[in-house]
């Protein structure tokens, strides 16, 4: 039978469409294979490496240590853990393990909410995904090692530990405008200017696949940063800031500085000023906690009115403001006409109380006038009529050379950011008239700044060499070598060995019958002078900078000091003096440092004669061992920390201390201190206040002694860390 002309048309069409669906599967497989063979690998690894980046996590590096000369912790970064949770793992999990994590999370961090954190793993009923469908959520910043390894031993599902890094200043203020501090961008003081050397390299974290398909964690190690060896000398540090803190709170001033250098080196061993604040909080000024007039001034400031207020806090003035020196500049005018042999030191000269420069009457400070005086007793009695007579010798030319070689107007390149030169408030040469020459040699129609004239005035004692100043001496890397080392480095020679040696011992006059015999100490040979000097417009009466540039042994200075007030309040002539803060300052040096009295008085000095007790090294031991034999030397301490482990100790082992001194131990958790909590220190509370001290600690109170009286004695003393729930016991004693 014949085929119809339609069933041959539609068997054709069904082997096209056969043939048509047969080419587009082979290409298609054909594309798979290629892909698979050519592409595959490829394809598979950029599989992986999104799996990898899903847990790519930086692990930040220990910002280097700041020490002080004797290796004092003054600034240490440490790390911490970020804790995170990871939503989609949490969730693969059993219903029990989940709660187990979330009960967990919930006991450790009381600020977490159980709702939320479990809002997060809850399904959506609109998108069938889980509220949190990603694979990484901060929940708490900045715990510290000891609790980690404890969270970590629970294995908690779907909780991940992030490594970070915390800077803090154990001793808060100390140093402050010296060590200054990271804030965003900027950095301030010896963070900022040794920036590049502590910040480190930053290590990472993230998953790796083995050959088969396994999946492990591989973590880099970061490299932690250098360590900064300061000239800072942490005990004296602490000195200066107590006078200048102790100075402050007498007479009110825009400023108080105090400075201890090493004028034969340049080393500056102390250097304190006021308005101090927390390195640890600097944006907070410490007024706020203890001034509630000032916190409310603070509060209604604006933003930009409160940054104006924290950069003059934070600035350190020392080297960045200037004033005019006044009379502690007349030594360098009498070495420069010295070494000019425009006079001797038996020139002499007459102060009648006034004279007259160009139609300008100058005054010296005695109205009466000195009579006939010699270069020692201009220094030494700070006849204004004297030093104006000396540099009329010397000219114009010779004086402003001098100035310029003393390094008035220049940098002195000491190693901290935000030095100024002030060469725009001195005289030009063409400037200096006889007016200007007369008012120059006192030290006042020119600014400098504190490290300016500490390090022009150490040349007049140390042999005649500037000496560039400097606070850090060296950088050393984590394997303990020296990347950096900074040395005495003299500047130039400015006055001859000749007239350092004159000037050094002519100035000990000033202590023993001049202006600076308020800062004696019997048995002690001292050198000074003395200044007091007038700033800004000369209508106003009310604007004086005081000054005291002291230097001991004065024979062969180990130390020169330099004591400033700028701008005092309610300034009052000859009440308000910087000679208190700067006896008291050479006083705890001498003691500290057990300085043997250079003269003969035929008495014993009471500086070098209490006890004082050797430390030993603390450092490994426990907290309870350690305070006990506090007690027994007699010694008082703080505990930083918490844990039983002592890590590092202030000051170091080998240190000599005065009886009643303050040793401050640093202290970590270790594996058997698990759940312990530090003990409060509860001495000197009453009876009712202790109680509630201890027991909402966590511990029991057994107490011995009338309920009426004070703690006199508790055990285990305050600061070691023992098993939460544990008896403390104390004793009471009547009120005094």
């Amino acid at each position: 039978m014949r085929k119809t002309t339609t069933g041959i048309k539609v068997k054709n069409k069904i082997t096209f469409i056969l043939f048509v669906f047969i080419a587009v599967f082979g290409i298609f497989f054909g594309r798979v294979v290629y892909l698979k063979v050519v592409h595959g690998e490829e394809y598979e690894t950029a599989a992986k490496n999104q799996q990898i980046n899903r847990y790519d996590t930086v692990i930040a590096a220990n910002r280097g240590s700041i020490l002080d000369r004797n290796e004092q912790v003054l600034a240490i970064s440490t790390a911490v853990y970020n804790v995170v949770i990871d939503p989609l793992v949490l969730a693969e999990n059993k219903e029990a393990e989940q709660e187990k994590t979330l009960t967990t999370l919930c006991k450790y961090f009381p600020e977490l909410e159980y709702e939320t954190l479990k809002g997060y793993i809850t399904v959506n009923a609109t998108t069938g995904q889980i509220n949190l469908p990603n694979h990484w959520k901060y929940l708490v910043k900045g715990i510290d090692r000891a609790l980690k390894d404890e969270l970590e031993a629970l294995n908690l599902k779907g909780v991940y530990y992030e490594q970070t890094s915390k800077r803090s200043y154990p001793l808060k203020t100390l140093g402050c405008h010296l060590l200054g501090f990271i804030r965003g961008g900027t950095q301030w003081g010896i963070e900022g200017q040794y920036n590049d050397y502590m910040v480190g390299t930053p290590g990472r974290s993230f998953i790796l696949y083995d050959g088969a398909d396994g999946v492990t964690y591989q973590d880099y190690p970061a490299q932690d940063g250098d360590t900064v060896i300061t000239t800072i000398d942490y005990t004296i540090q602490q000195y200066a800031e107590e006078v200048v803190a102790e100075t402050g709170a007498e007479w009110p001033a825009e400023n108080i500085a105090a400075i201890v250098m090493d004028p034969t080196t340049g080393e500056i061993i102390a250097l304190a000023e006021s308005n101090s604040f927390d390195l640890n909080n600097p944006g907070t000024p410490l007024q706020v906690e203890t001034d509630p007039a000032f916190k409310t001034e603070w509060e209604a400031k604006t933003d930009k009115e409160q940054m104006e207020y924290l950069n003059n806090m934070w600035k350190t003035f020392s080297i960045s403001s200037t004033y005019e020196p006044g009379s502690i500049y007349k030594p360098l005018v009498a070495a420069a006409a010295l070494e000019e042999g425009v006079i001797t030191p038996e020139t002499t000269f007459y102060c009648g109380g006034s004279i007259d420069v160009s139609g300008t009457p100058i005054h010296c400070h005695l109205k009466s006038g000195h009579g006939t005086v010699n270069v020692t007793d201009i220094l030494a009695q700070s006849c204004n009529l004297g030093i104006v007579q000396i540099a009329q010798r010397l000219g114009a030319t010779k004086l402003y050379r001098y100035q310029m070689e003393f390094g008035f107007g220049q940098k002195t390149g000491v190693n901290l950011p935000g030095e100024v030169n002030a060469a725009n408030l001195l005289h030009s040469l063409s400037g200096i008239g006889p007016l200007e020459l007369a008012t120059i040699s006192f030290g006042q129609t020119f600014n400098c700044t504190t490290i300016q004239i500490i390090t022009a005035f150490s040349a007049l004692i140390n042999g005649g060499n500037i000496m560039k100043p400097y606070m850090v001496s060296q950088v050393i890397d984590p394997s303990g070598d020296v990347v950096y080392e900074k040395k005495p480095e003299v500047v130039r020679q400015v006055i001859s060995e000749e007239t350092s040696d004159y000037l050094r011992v002519a100035l000990k006059t000033t202590v023993e019958s001049g202006t600076g015999k308020k800062i004696q100490i019997p048995g002690y040979s001292i050198g000074c002078k003395t200044g007091t000097a007038e700033q800004g417009a000369r209508e106003r009466d009310d604007l004086w900078t005081l000054t005291h540039m002291a230097y001991f042994p004065a024979e062969n200075p180990q130390y020169i000091v330099l004591t400033v007030i700028n701008l005092p309040e309610d300034y009052v002539d000859g009440i308000q003096s910087t000679a208190p803060m700067t006896k008291s300052l050479m006083e705890k040096i001498i003691k500290y440092k057990n300085l043997e009295p250079t003269e003969d008085t035929g008495e014993v000095s009471t500086l070098t004669t209490k006890e004082t007790i050797k430390l030993p090294d603390y450092v490994g031991s426990s907290a309870y061992d350690v305070v006990t034999d506090l007690d027994a030397k007699e010694l008082t301490y703080k505990v930083v920390g918490t844990g039983n482990t002592i890590t590092n100790q202030v000051p170091k082992a080998g240190e000599t201390v005065e009886k009643g001194s303050e040793i401050i131990l640093y202290v970590e958790k270790s594996s058997s201190d698990a759940g312990a909590v530090s003990v409060p220190n509860v001495v000197g509370k009453t009876y009712s206040d202790a109680t509630s001290i201890l027991t909402e600690a966590g511990f029991e109170v057994v107490f011995e002694g009338d309920t009426d009286g004070v703690v006199s004695f508790q055990e285990p003393k305050y600061g070691v860390s023992v098993e939460k729930g544990g008896e403390v016991k104390i004793k009471l004693v009547p009120k005094t």
